[in-house]
């Protein structure tokens, strides 16, 4: 029997890791790293319940300037730990790792978390509404560890998790985290003094067993590691070299380890190096590589323009595997090249498509994010099923004010869904810029207000937008009226409970 994490417990979980990976890139970022996604949705949120995606299990990230691999274990407090199948290879917990391969231990919270439920319950009906709303943060020091160093010290631990985890086992290694910044005034067999600034002195405890890695007079952060089995790389050894030489690609691409391979045709395709075209085009053409790799050395050809992505992709897009054909649509969106736009959108726009292929193209539109891309996601908001229509609002309101530019004449639309999307999208960014403001200004001071710019002049809470409607003297009164009482609503103590038909009509019970 198979067994799935409830969904809000996973989607949880993936915020978690998504958040400590991003701080990651920052993080290695300032050390002169330039960090992307090595494997697909480690930086994004974005999930497809009805498919599972077909991948190989990478490391997180690569920085595209020196080639190092960093895999990002998040946790919600600080602690060396990792899952780990021993019954299932490739959920081991350093399956396709190196032994330079890094690892890091962000400590990803919740530093603010609000959440609001409504239930109701009727003759033989019920109804239940809840939200959640968390601001996430990474809390203290980031440390780093090779692979290597794990795998010279077996775990001090070892827990199985419940069925609802996937029944894996949790490997631990003993380890002392700081518990604030400050500077350590003495090392002993089994203590630490730490003393933080303008704080009281702290003294803590050592498991028997660990290294220390720090030493007297030392500056340390909060939940920086100060003794473990595995060792802690220091400042010096984080620092990026800015350099991977041809050799470094070519014994990646000719690796006997899938990842690396992977890894080699990533880096080809970030810096369109077409010395290995060759070798990249045999992984592509070799029906027993792994299909992930392959993909990728499909999307290299492509942003070379060896062939098109029709030609490319065509059969996978085809294939009757929905794991296949979803990986597909997210590999054509990360080329990010004229043709995947035109692709997507054609998908987009298919409703004999099934829905999470259309989702999926949607997403991708979003990341690619240039206006053509961006006038696919628009027109979507016309689509005959809500739910596409709300992923190509999610996708728009992703790219932020950017939008604003097709957006904003949308507002114009004759097809009210359309005009609704616009602006609706442009309520979710949340950004007012003065482009925004003169061009409600302008279309509110015409004969006929469009209805949709009449709402979203309302509904923006800006200071600046109230100011200069106060100040439109050929304003009609109507609108002004109009504009008034949907400001008085968005301020009212009503617009946080509030919900259209909210209670108990059951979905099927409307429908007649």
């Amino acid at each position: 029997m198979a067994y799935f994490k409830p969904d809000a417990s996973f989607f949880k979980k993936i915020v978690i890791g998504v958040n400590g990976t991003r701080a990651i890139c920052r993080d290695l970022s300032e050390r002169g790293h330039s960090m992307v996604e090595l494997e697909r949705g480690s930086t994004a949120a974005k999930l497809w319940k009805e498919v599972k995606r077909k991948r190989v299990r990478l490391p997180d990230l690569v920085c595209k300037n020196c080639g190092l691999r960093v895999e990002s274990r998040a946790k919600t407090k600080p602690e060396l730990s990792m899952s780990h199948s021993d019954t299932d290879l490739e959920r081991s917990w350093d399956y396709g790792m190196l032994s330079n391969d890094l690892i890091a231990f962000p400590v990803s919270v919740a530093a603010d978390e609000k959440l609001w439920t409504r239930g109701h319950f009727k003759d033989s009906a019920s109804y239940w509404h809840e939200r959640n709303w968390a601001e996430w943060i990474v809390e203290g020091k980031i440390n780093y560890f090779t692979v290597d160093s794990f795998r010279q010290h077996p775990p001090d631990s070892k827990a199985r998790k419940g069925v609802t985890e996937g029944s894996e086992l949790t490997l631990a290694w003993k380890a002392k985290f700081a518990t604030c910044s400050g500077n350590v005034e003495s090392v002993e067999d089994n203590k630490i003094k730490l003393r933080p600034q303008n704080g009281r002195l702290r003294t803590l405890g050592l498991p028997s067993g660990i290294s220390v890695h720090v030493a007297e007079g030392e500056q340390v952060g909060k939940y920086q590691v100060l003794a473990s089995s595995p060792i802690p790389l220091k400042e010096e050894q984080l620092r990026c070299n800015r350099h991977f030489s041809d050799r470094f690609i070519q014994n990646g691409l000719q690796s006997r380890e899938r990842t690396v391979r992977f890894t080699g045709v990533k880096l080809c395709r970030i810096h369109q190096l077409t010395d290995h075209r060759s070798l990249i085009k045999e992984i592509a053409d070799d029906q027993q590589e792994d299909l992930y790799v392959r993909l990728e050395a499909l999307a290299y050809l492509s942003s070379i323009r060896d062939a098109s992505l029709q030609s490319l992709f065509g059969e996978y897009l085809n294939n009757i595997d929905d794991q296949i054909r979803l990986e597909s649509v997210i590999t054509i969106g990360e080329t990010g090249i004229p043709e995947a736009v035109q692709l997507l959108g054609a998908i987009l726009h298919d409703n004999q498509q099934p829905f999470y292929l259309r989702s999926a193209a949607s997403w991708s539109l979003g990341n690619i994010g240039t206006d053509a891309a961006q006038k696919l996601l628009k027109t979507a908001f016309a689509d005959i099923n809500l739910d596409i229509r709300e992923e190509a609002l999610d996708a728009l309101t992703s790219l932020g004010d950017v939008t604003h530019s097709v957006l904003l004449p949308g507002l114009k639309e004759t097809n009210s869904d359309i005009a609704a999307g616009c602006a609706e999208a442009i309520r979710k960014v949340g950004i007012v810029t003065p482009e925004l403001i003169n061009e409600l200004s302008t279309q509110l001071q015409g004969r006929t207000p469009p209805q949709w710019v009449v709402w979203l002049a309302g509904i923006l809470t800006s200071q600046e937008m109230a100011e200069t409607l106060d100040n439109m003297e050929s304003l009609d009164p109507k609108v002004h009226y109009a504009i008034s009482l949907l400001c008085s609503f968005t301020h009212s103590w009503i617009a946080r409970r509030w919900e259209l038909q909210a209670g108990i009509n059951h979905p099927s019970r409307n429908e007649s």
